[in-house]
């Protein structure tokens, strides 16, 4: 949230700089013309050339933002695709005969726990990188006590309802991954800063001609204009910004599995989680 509200302020200060730059420099242009007995120049078109430039600024927010809010959103539904996944996979789980049963509910209590770990860990990638690596390793245990589960009499007729559930989950973790990665170009958020900071410079050459700066109007402006483009980076920004995607989802089936693993105590000797 700090970062969020430093930048916010940053970009609005820049931005009332670059009105004050716009006004200042056509200011003195005028000023010096008049100097040498020159008469004003016609401004009016001025006005043409400060609405198209903020039609074209609320047309580049609008396109960049939309490109924010699909990542956003696609986080969003990986996240309770991935909670129905390993809800699915728990309940096939159940069918398991023992000892294979109390096994896999165990290692998908510490797979889910590892798994909200790695998205509340934030921008500490050197932890994110442990829950990854424990992520990986709590797989391959799960995969092989899948395996050797499906190879009892008992779990051999349910060999593909338990195992497709089991890749899909896996395949999900994957792809949630990827999709944390997924940012706006960077290009596109420098034009569109660019594009800002241009246009406040017109609205100050503008209102030079009048002599009045308009403080409170133009600055209002602007400091809608900063909210909007911080709030593209908020939603870009899925580890550090304040705009988190929910996690509810998860932790709604980190609680139930938990509850699933309680009455299966754990073998003698068991960790709670594997080393990465």
């Amino acid at each position: 949230m700090g970062a969020t509200l430093l930048g916010w302020l940053l970009l609005t200060a820049v931005l009332v700089l670059a009105v004050e730059l716009g006004y200042r420099l056509h200011r003195g242009a005028l000023d010096r013309a008049r100097g040498k007995g020159e008469p004003d120049p016609h401004e009016s078109g001025s006005g043409y050339v400060l609405s198209a430039a903020l039609g074209l600024l609320g047309l580049l927010i609008a396109f960049v933002f939309s490109m924010a809010n699909d990542r956003f959103v696609e986080r969003r539904q990986l996240v309770v695709a991935e909670a129905n996944a390993i809800s699915t996979a728990v309940l096939r789980y159940q069918l398991m005969p023992e000892p294979h049963r109390s096994e896999l509910l165990n290692s998908m209590a510490d797979y889910v726990k590892v798994r909200l770990e790695f998205y509340d860990f934030g921008a500490d990638m050197l932890r994110v990188g442990e829950a990854e690596a424990q992520a990986e390793a709590m797989q391959a245990k799960i995969w092989r006590q899948v395996h050797a589960a499906v190879r009892t009499p008992e779990g051999a007729p349910l060999a593909m309802g338990v195992m497709m559930p089991t890749n899909e989950m896996f395949n999900l973790e994957t792809t949630r991954r990827a999709a944390l990665e997924e940012r706006v170009p960077a290009r596109a958020l420098h034009v569109l800063v660019t594009f800002a900071v241009v246009t406040a410079a017109i609205m100050g050459h503008g209102l030079a001609p009048g002599r009045r700066r308009h403080l409170v109007a133009t600055c209002g402006l602007f400091i809608l204009v900063a909210m909007a483009i911080s709030l593209i980076v908020d939603l870009d920004s899925p580890r550090v910004g304040s705009v988190r995607v929910p996690q509810a989802p998860m932790e709604n089936v980190a609680r139930e599995v938990e509850a699933m693993a309680a009455e299966f105590p754990r073998a003698s000797g068991g960790a709670a989680s594997p080393s990465p």
